[in-house]
């Protein structure tokens, strides 16, 4: 299945200036199968390993060919002698029409625009879905798009001594379950490797509003389990999938329109400060969308 990545530069300019990559200045896209494995330049008909910057454009498309929905991709800038380069992206997958956040450009140009957006639309309302998608997230404590996009990463919870392990921002699967007997770093350590039967995601599949798409957000130890949480720092390490499979139809229709409030108002307000200070989130969004929302955020 290849993969269409779209990438983008803040400032165009910069990079292109004389002090920094000059007018030949191009993005170079890798690809990897894993996250933390061995990157190599994209190959393939049609495959673009290195991308142009161009004056007072902003948003650009690679295709890799060969990409399958696990793959892992990094950027970074050069100069077309490869002689000044800037670090490496941090590691990313193309994922779907959201690529990672709440909602697509399209699903926003629909509303906007019509044919396609220009570059520089692209770019900004990829911005604006980014910063949405960001309060959307906080705002209900939850990862409704998935972490990782495909495949599975490894995170590390603190515990409480008991037989239960809150995971607040959801949990579909789990590869492995380690669980440390006191305080363990943020990395290395010391865990020992749970057996499959003897923990499980709660609540259960049949009892989720959407069995397919929606996350547990319990890790349940069995009675009959060998070994128990205990209060300590980095307790458990789990390796699995987190938040949901897919971002929730209604979720996403939310992020759309308030996208698409903050892209006519190109750059307007869509946040306000309480009388105590607290930020309130999107005050413009229409009451029905907070319902959907405050659903959300409630405590399973």
């Amino acid at each position: 299945m290849p993969n269409v990545l779209k990438l983008t530069v803040e400032n165009p300019d910069e990079i292109r200036n004389a002090g920094a990559y000059d007018t030949d200045a191009l993005m170079r896209v890798q690809s990897s199968a894993t996250e933390t494995g061995t990157f190599a330049d994209l190959t393939g008909t049609g495959s673009t390993p290195t991308v142009a910057v161009v004056a007072a454009t902003r948003s650009y498309t690679a295709y890799d060919p060969n990409g399958t929905s696990s793959t892992w991709y990094r950027t970074r800038f050069e100069n077309a002698a490869g002689t000044r380069l800037s670090d490496w992206s941090a590691a990313f997958q193309a994922g779907d029409e959201t690529a990672g956040l709440l909602c697509g450009v399209d699903d926003v140009w629909q509303a906007v625009g019509t044919g396609s957006p220009s570059a520089n639309d692209a770019e900004l309302i990829i911005d604006n879905i980014r910063q949405v998608s960001r309060q959307i997230e906080n705002y209900c404590g939850r990862w409704f798009a998935p972490r990782p996009l495909s495949g599975t990463t490894t995170y590390r919870f603190h515990t409480e001594s008991g037989y239960s392990l809150w995971i607040p921002r959801g949990i579909r699967s789990i590869t492995t379950l380690g669980i440390g007997a006191e305080d363990q770093p943020d990395s290395g350590g010391t865990y020992t490797t749970a057996t499959a039967t003897d923990f499980y995601i709660d609540p259960p599949v049949v009892q989720r509003t959407d069995p397919a798409n929606d996350p547990g957000f319990w890790v349940r130890l069995r009675s009959q389990a060998a070994t128990y949480f205990v209060d300590a720092t980095f307790g458990a390490q789990i390796t699995g999938a987190f938040g949901y499979a897919r971002v929730p139809d209604d979720v996403q229709g939310v992020t759309t329109r308030a996208a698409i409030r903050k892209y006519i108002g190109k750059g307007g307000a869509v946040t306000a400060v309480g009388p105590n200070g607290t930020e309130l989130l999107l005050p413009d969004m229409a009451g029905s969308d907070r319902t959907v929302l405050d659903w959300y955020k409630r405590r399973v």
